[in-house]
């Protein structure tokens, strides 16, 4: 099951007597439209804090949240198909799945079908510019990952991908509140500027790195080593809910010995002995990449400081060789 971009595309949009009540399913996201939104109302956030978007059990609250929302602004079934399930199962709300929407430039885990276009000098190139005491609610529950074979459901990590999906955002709801469209528009205009200037400044801090080759600990960050001229040469663990076998282990050690790896990248919560596993004699030097925000404070700033962070990061490690 696949819902569509927008589930009543083709019939006229309802206008809202007042601002919708808007559900986000990850912080990236709710920073995004929280930006679009800023004076007229506040998006709320589905999955707070480090929780897996691959697979999750809804609490009440999560599920009353998308009972009430009038507006679904989602990445897609490609990266959470434990909640396509749940928002047509608990939500009566309009949905937006950012995946789906045309002007996303998409990749596959493998890089091979990508499809980041050459513009504004981002080359088309794989290696070239993530309630206690609650009862849990099981109508949300799954287990299975991502398939890491198919559409790479990172996109945010893209400034392609978040100056689209700002107009999109900005559009629908312009079309759904009229009475405040015009704030909707500006309030965009004004995130494509800044996303510009931030990617901009990233893309300086990087180039000197152009090229360079590193870890990480899953396959999450293609999008972002795809626009600023990193190539990943191979994750730990090829997807969230599956650990890598000793085999797999062995064969990146082998390829990080080979190349001459010098970074290797964790992420919150993840087992550090993995990267342990993968060390060869010259060592690695290890830092923590983060693509969800997980440790930022939701709100119209995470999305600048988790791109921004995520470079700098890279460009220290990497400066340290």
């Amino acid at each position: 099951m696949r819902l569509p971009l927008i589930a009543a595309a083709l019939a006229p949009l309802p206008a809202f007597a007042e601002p919708p009540q808007v559900v986000t399913d990850i912080a990236p996201v709710h920073s995004l439209v929280s930006q679009v939104m800023a004076g007229v109302g506040e998006p709320e956030l589905l999955l707070q804090g480090g929780a897996d978007p691959h697979s999750v059990t809804l609490k009440p609250s999560q599920a009353r949240m998308l009972e009430r929302a009038q507006l679904v602004i989602w990445v897609g079934e490609d990266l959470a198909p434990w909640l396509a399930r749940a928002i047509d199962g608990l939500a009566r709300a309009e949905t937006i799945a950012l995946l789906e929407h045309p002007a996303t430039s998409l990749r596959d885990f493998d890089g091979s079908d990508a499809a980041l276009e050459e513009e504004d000098g981002h080359p088309d190139d794989d290696g070239a510019h993530a309630d206690g005491g609650e009862e849990d609610h099981e109508a949300g529950h799954d287990t299975e990952a991502h398939d890491h074979d198919g559409t790479d459901p990172h996109a945010w990590l893209s400034p392609d991908n978040a100056r689209a999906w700002l107009g999109a955002v900005a559009e629908e709801l312009a079309a759904r509140d009229p009475e405040n469209a015009e704030t909707y528009v500006a309030n965009a205009q004004a995130a494509i500027v800044d996303v510009t200037q931030m990617d901009a400044a990233i893309s300086a801090r990087l180039e000197p790195h152009a090229g360079a080759e590193i870890v990480t600990f899953h396959d999450a960050f293609g999008y972002f080593a795809a626009t600023y001229g990193i190539d990943i040469l191979g994750s730990v663990q090829p997807g969230d809910a599956s650990a890598p076998s000793a085999a797999a282990l062995s064969a990146l050690k082998d390829l990080v010995d080979d190349h001459g790896v010098t970074c290797a990248f964790s992420e919150p919560g993840s087992d550090p002995g993995l990267l342990e596993a993968i060390e060869t004699g010259a060592g690695l030097r290890t830092g923590v990449l983060d693509p969800m925000g997980s440790t930022l404070t939701p709100g119209p700033e995470l999305y600048g400081e988790l791109m921004t962070g995520i470079a700098s990061v890279i460009d220290t490690c990497l400066t340290e060789g």
